[in-house]
C-alpha cells in the first residue's frame, strides 16, 4: 500500500490549520511543509500538533545550514512532544546557488557536511547529548525536553546520499523524480528504507498548457545539478513534463505509476489554483488516504 499526504506551502497559519483539517478528515497520512520563503515550517508545525489530531507531520525540507544542530534537535523534539510522536524532520542541504548567492554560505562538500551535521544531531534527537568534532559541524551539547524521539528524513537523490539516508535515517524525500528513476535509482540504493515522492500535480481541462505553465513557474529545478540529474534519468526535457496534468483518472493514472515503482508515499504538490485545487482534494478524497 502507498500512502497519500498533501504537501502545504502555507502563508498563514491559518491556512495550514484549515489545510491539515482537511488532510486528517481525507485520510491522509501526513501534512508536509517546506521552508522557503513563506510561514516557518516549524513554527507552523508546532501549533497544527496541538490543533490538529491523527495525522503525520514533516517538514520537506529543513536546510542543515540554516540552523545549529542543537537548536534544531530542541525544535523538533518540541514538536514531537506536542505532537505525541507524529513529527518527521525532513532535511536536507540545499543547493549552491541558494546558499552562496542568496545567504553567503559556502556550500562544500555537501556529503560529508551532512554527515557530520547527523553525527551532532541523531544523538541529540534520542539521547539528548552530544560530542561531536568536525570539520563542518562540531557540538558539544546537552538538551532536556521530554517526549518521543523524532523520526529524520533526507531529500537524497545521489547514490552516496541514498546509503546515508538508508543507513542512518528513516529514508529519502525525492522531488523531481519520476517512476522509472525511483524504480531503477531510488529503490536500489535506498533498499527497504522509506521513500516518499513529492509530485506536482494539476487537475485541469487543459493539459499541455498547465504543463507549460508549470515549466517556467518551476524553471529552476531544471538547472539545480541534482534536479537536473532526475530529469535526465527520467528522459524528461524540463520541469513541466514532471507534472501529472489532466482529469482525475489521467492523474491517479499517473500516481499508480508511482506506486508500482516502489513509492511507499506520494506527497501530492498541487498546482494551479481554484477549481485545479479543488479537484486535488476530491481526488484525494476519494482515494482515501492510499493507492
Amino acid at each position: 500500500m502507498t500512502t497519500i499526504s498533501w504537501f502545504d506551502s502555507p502563508t498563514t497559519v491559518d491556512a495550514a490549520l484549515a489545510n491539515a483539517d482537511r488532510a486528517r478528515a481525507a485520510g491522509l497520512h501526513r501534512y508536509w511543509n517546506p521552508q522557503i520563503a513563506v510561514t516557518d515550517p516549524m513554527v507552523v508545525l508546532g501549533i497544527v500538533a496541538r490543533e490538529i489530531p491523527d495525522i503525520a507531520l514533516g517538514t520537506s525540507v529543513v536546510a542543515m545550514q540554516s540552523t545549529f544542530a542543537k537548536n534544531l534537535a530542541i525544535q523538533s523534539r518540541t514538536i514531537n512532544q506536542v505532537s505525541g510522536g507524529r513529527f518527521t524532520l525532513g532535511l536536507g542541504t540545499s543547493h549552491q546557488p541558494a546558499m552562496e548567492l542568496r545567504h553567503g554560505i559556502k556550500w562544500d562538500r555537501p556529503y560529508t557536511h551532512m554527515v557530520q551535521y547527523l553525527d551532532s544531531l541523531l544523538p541529540l534527537l534520542s539521547d539528548q547529548e552530544v560530542s561531536s568534532v568536525g570539520e563542518f559541524v562540531t557540538t558539544h551539547a546537552e538538551i532536556d525536553v521530554p517526549g518521543p524521539t523524532p523520526e529524520v528524513m533526507l531529500a537524497a537523490l545521489g547514490p552516496k546520499m541514498l546509503k546515508l539516508a538508508a543507513d542512518r535515517t528513516a529514508g529519502t524525500i525525492t522531488w523531481m523524480t519520476g517512476p522509472k528513476t525511483i524504480a531503477s535509482h531510488i529503490r536500489p540504493c535506498i533498499g527497504k528504507a522509506h521513500i516518499a515522492a513529492g509530485v506536482p500535480v494539476w487537475v485541469t481541462d487543459d493539459p499541455a498548457g498547465a504543463r507549460e505553465k508549470a515549466e517556467v513557474n518551476l524553471a529552476v529545478y531544471g538547472q539545480l545539478p541534482s534536479y537536473r540529474a532526475m530529469l535526465d534519468r527520467e528522459g524528461m526535457a524540463g520541469p513541466g513534463e514532471m507534472v501529472l496534468a489532466g482529469d482525475l483518472d489521467t492523474i491517479r493514472a499517473g500516481l499508480e505509476e508511482y506506486r508500482d515503482a516502489g513509492v511507499d508515499e506520494i506527497a501530492l504538490n498541487v498546482l494551479g489554483s481554484g477549481d485545479a485545487i479543488e479537484g486535488a482534494w476530491e481526488l484525494v478524497e476519494s482515494m482515501g488516504g492510499s493507492l
